[in-house]
């Protein structure tokens, strides 16, 4: 059950991660930084969407309205963000219903192969979290 932990951690330290960088590898890009606050605004909302409980939405309503650079980044942020969250949801719940199931074994109780939805995700950084 360890490993499992430690990949359940791995999955939301990467996805912290992206977060934080995400202001400059936007700003590099040639972004405005209302496009930016945009952007900043929408993902944690679409991580709320996807199923995130942690996360809180948040809109600027009169720059969502006004502002078409804001509008066009939280849009963006959100439906990005949304999508990853939701996948991080499917695959924590895939690996939930393996253990629930009994470990060691590739399909859980509802059919699901967890080693076929996980044989895309590079692991190989989470050895360390311990």
């Amino acid at each position: 059950m360890k490993p499992i932990v430690s990949l359940l951690g791995g999955l939301a330290l990467a996805a912290c991660s992206v977060s934080q960088s995400s202001e400059e590898t936007l700003r590099q890009h040639g972004y405005s930084a209302t496009y930016v606050a945009g952007y900043h605004d929408g993902c944690p909302s679409g991580k709320r969407a996807g199923g995130d409980m942690f996360s809180q939405r948040m809109q600027n309503a009169s720059a969502y309205a006004a502002d078409g650079d804001y509008k066009t980044g939280w849009d963006f942020g959100f439906v990005q963000c949304r999508e990853i969250e939701a996948r991080n949801e499917a695959i924590a719940g895939a690996i939930g219903t393996a253990i629930a199931s009994g470990a060691g074994r590739s399909h859980g109780a509802d059919g699901v192969d967890v080693r076929k939805i996980m044989s895309g995700i590079d692991t190989s950084g989470l050895e360390n979290l311990n």
